[in-house]
């Protein structure tokens, strides 16, 4: 019993709610425990893939980071915060001032595979007397396991037959530290110049207590002389020794706030908070376009955005091809061939003018196409770049990007996967066991199409007109989305940096990585990586419907859009910063134009996930999301690493229409908590919300207001006024101009 024990579960289970550090019962309910930190299975993964694991650690460390040491600012009143108040002192600098992740050396990634444990906390109670006994190790358990019998009651009041339970609360501390109860506390000594662990003796010099648990509220419990029946104290309190060893020198009577330690039972969900992050695994494909979101590559991301959503581009000139090509002696016949056409095209326009001009008009017209054909090659082997015209605020977004959006909310990182989605999904026609990678709805394969072949042309006329029902351009099944998940630390008492209004201030939570455990003859951090590929459903909204429906919102910030643009220029050109946690999004009455488009699409993308749950049979805790604000579109797919059963090809074969026409019912943008959640804007548990596992966005940005003009508006919208909803203004539309199939 000394030495820990090892459990097998699930990936995603031992990833998550049996990661290091973490609280659990086995079935049945008894006996606590905690897990380990263990090293699971090696793993090989793409230097691409195994790059963008520590890229989003460092962005995730970083966003709590800052957001925790600046809780305080602006209140002079209120004690400063330290560094090591709010991560894990392995993630500062030398000088344990700023935020730095360690050396990709002092990680293990490693896949899940099983998780050592220990029985956890050591304290016990005795139902019957009350007697309270706490063991330091599991050693010093072992060695008392004997007295804790029917027969050995240690009572000096009553012998009596002691039933024995595992006291089941323990005390912890947004520091990420816990505690066993104990009678007494830990102190920080003037005199010693460290922490002490001081442990209390009744007056009559007994130092055997019972635990009085007579009180509703665990945290008004107290020890009481076993002897003479005395309270040590009013109830008991407990202080967090990592934060007084923070604290140290600087401790006093105003910071006493800050190191209170609460009572709360192991099974609470504030015990522990798992840190985990997800992106779409590429592996080594489409690199050539994952790259420009590289440093130093800002002139390539922004030749790319321009490109894709019709920003205005500088034409390239002879010279630009020339300097390009001198740079690379590989290019010298590509620079050749350039000049060849553009000399063919000088001398065949020329004589346009002439009798020969028609007969001309096609050699011309073969010039210009082996003219761009050598310019597209240069420019996909990234030796000539464009030069890009962005308006101000685009350029001022994709410059610092990195500091105003989190990954998974960045605009520009989201339209370069959504074209590497195009790339390596969407839009490739070849067969891999004989089905395409992406099946839209409308043009079924021998896979997906009904067993009646003569009914196929009917199902996708009837699929057709749902989808422009739902305002939808297009919808299908994504047969394998690659997934890259992966958990690296934790925190208690909250999940995002900052613990609001606790004892009258805002405490920063601090963020810690997985303890260190033994690995090649060094200590590492394991980080536990997931890489799944399972099914998914992919949406993408009409984008002259949502320019409507934006239009008449009557935000300040509408774009107009001008000769080629595209909505996506219009979106980035009104992009608003998106932290981790989305915290401080604005509420006024002039409401950002972008919010509303987030909003649309996630709102949606909730909504489906309910109806995918309802009639798959998975549940909503199965189910991600991933949205592409530009494209307008979204991505609703199966989490998890079990065997994929098919479960999304089975539910649209079975009854995708009949979810169709369910998800277009009043009923859908129903809430069964009534006038309160449509006051609030139309978003909660009983209609829109998810559970934490499948929601990008911590639940935020949600409202039934933007599917359905349910009398109200976003929590961010203060302008007093409801809304319209965009499928009422599709229904609008349709009744304007009715479907013609």
């Amino acid at each position: 019993m000394t030495k820990a024990k090892t459990m097998n579960r699930s990936r995603n289970q031992l990833a998550t709610a049996y990661a290091p550090e973490s609280f659990f019962t086995f079935e049945g309910g008894k006996g606590a425990c905690i897990s380990r930190s263990t090293a699971g299975e090696s793993l090989e993964l793409s230097e691409s893939t195994k790059n963008l694991v520590f890229e989003r650690m460092n962005e995730l460390g970083r966003a709590w980071f800052i957001a925790a040491s600046s809780v305080r600012d602006g209140d002079p009143t209120k004690p400063n915060i330290l560094p090591e108040q709010c991560v894990d002192q392995v993630m500062l600098d030398m000088n344990r001032i700023t935020f730095q992740l360690p050396g990709q050396e002092r990680f293990y990634l490693c896949r899940p595979s099983h998780m050592e444990y220990t029985p956890a906390p050591l304290t016990f109670v005795c139902r019957t007397c009350g007697i309270f006994k706490d063991y330091a190790t599991l050693t010093d358990l072992d060695k008392d396991l004997k007295f804790l019998t029917p027969n050995h009651c240690s009572d000096p009041k009553k012998k009596g037959r002691c039933d024995w339970e595992q006291l089941d609360v323990i005390f912890v501390h947004w520091s990420g530290n816990w505690e066993a109860a104990f009678p007494g506390q830990w102190h920080w000594s003037e005199r010693d110049s460290k922490v002490i662990k001081r442990r209390d003796n009744c007056v009559c010099g007994s130092s055997l207590f019972r635990l009085n648990r007579r009180s509703a509220g665990i945290g008004d419990w107290f020890f009481e002389c076993a002897t003479c029946d005395k309270p040590l104290s009013a109830k008991w309190l407990q202080n967090d020794s990592a934060t007084l060893r923070i604290l140290g020198q600087s401790m006093a009577p105003n910071r006493l706030t800050e190191v209170r330690m609460q009572a709360t039972s192991y099974r609470a969900s504030n015990a522990y908070y798992v840190k985990s992050d997800l992106f779409i695994d590429f592996k080594d494909s489409s690199q050539q376009l994952l790259n420009r979101l590289q440093p130093g590559r800002e002139a390539e991301l922004k030749d790319f955005v321009a490109k894709q959503y019709g920003f205005a581009v500088q034409p390239i000139a002879d010279d630009d091809v020339r300097k390009a090509c001198d740079s690379k002696p590989e290019c010298s016949k590509d620079f050749a061939d350039y000049m060849a056409a553009v000399e063919q095209i000088r001398i065949l326009e020329g004589l346009l003018s002439g009798t020969m001009g028609s007969v001309l008009k096609g050699a011309i017209d073969i010039a210009y196409t082996s003219r761009q054909r050598i310019l597209d090659d240069l420019r996909q082997r990234q030796i000539l770049i464009s030069r890009s015209e962005l308006p101000g605020p685009v350029a001022a977004n994709l410059q610092n990007r990195q500091s105003i959006f989190a990954s998974k909310f960045d605009p520009f990182r989201l339209a370069i996967e959504h074209a590497a989605l195009k790339n390596t999904r969407l839009d490739v026609e070849a067969k891999n066991n004989g089905k395409k990678p992406y099946v839209s709805f409308t043009r079924l394969d021998e896979d997906l199409a009904p067993e009646d072949k003569d009914n196929k042309g009917h199902v996708q006329s009837l699929t057709q007109e749902l989808l422009d029902k739902l305002g939808f351009e297009d919808m299908g099944l994504i047969r394998e989305f690659d997934l890259c998940r992966f958990s690296f630390g934790y925190s208690r008492m909250e999940s995002s940096p900052i613990l609001r209004e606790k004892r009258g201030m805002d405490m920063p939570v601090r963020l810690n990585l997985f303890p260190p455990m033994k690995q090649n003859d060094s200590m590492r951090h394991p980080v536990y990586v997931i890489q799944q590929g399972n099914e998914a459903l992919y949406v993408r909204l009409k984008e002259d419907l949502v320019l409507e429906w934006l239009r008449g919102l009557n935000c300040l910030d509408m774009f107009t859009l001008n000769g080629d643009e595209k909505i996506g220029a219009g979106l980035l050109l009104t992009a608003q910063p998106m932290s981790q946690f989305l915290d401080n999004l604005p509420e006024n009455s002039t409401p950002h134009v972008y919010h509303y488009l987030y909003t649309l699409l996630h709102s949606f993308s909730h909504l489906l996930m309910k109806y995918v749950s309802e009639y798959s049979g998975l549940d909503q805790g199965s189910l991600g999301e991933y949205i592409f604000p530009n494209d307008l579109a979204f991505v609703v797919y199966r989490n998890g690493t079990t065997m994929d059963l098919g479960n999304l090809s089975s539910l649209w074969r079975n009854v995708g229409i009949e979810m169709l026409t369910n998800m277009l019912s009043s009923k859908a943008t129903q809430c069964g908590t009534g006038s309160l959640c449509t006051a609030r804007g139309g978003a909660c548990p009983d209609c829109m919300m998810m559970p934490e596992t499948s929601c990008i966005a911590s639940n935020k940005l949600l409202s039934r207001s933007v599917l359905r003009s349910i009398g109200g508006a976003p929590r961010f919208d203060k302008q007093g006024k409801p809304i319209s909803g965009y499928l009422d203004i599709v229904a609008r539309r349709l009744l304007k101009y009715p479907l013609q199939h």
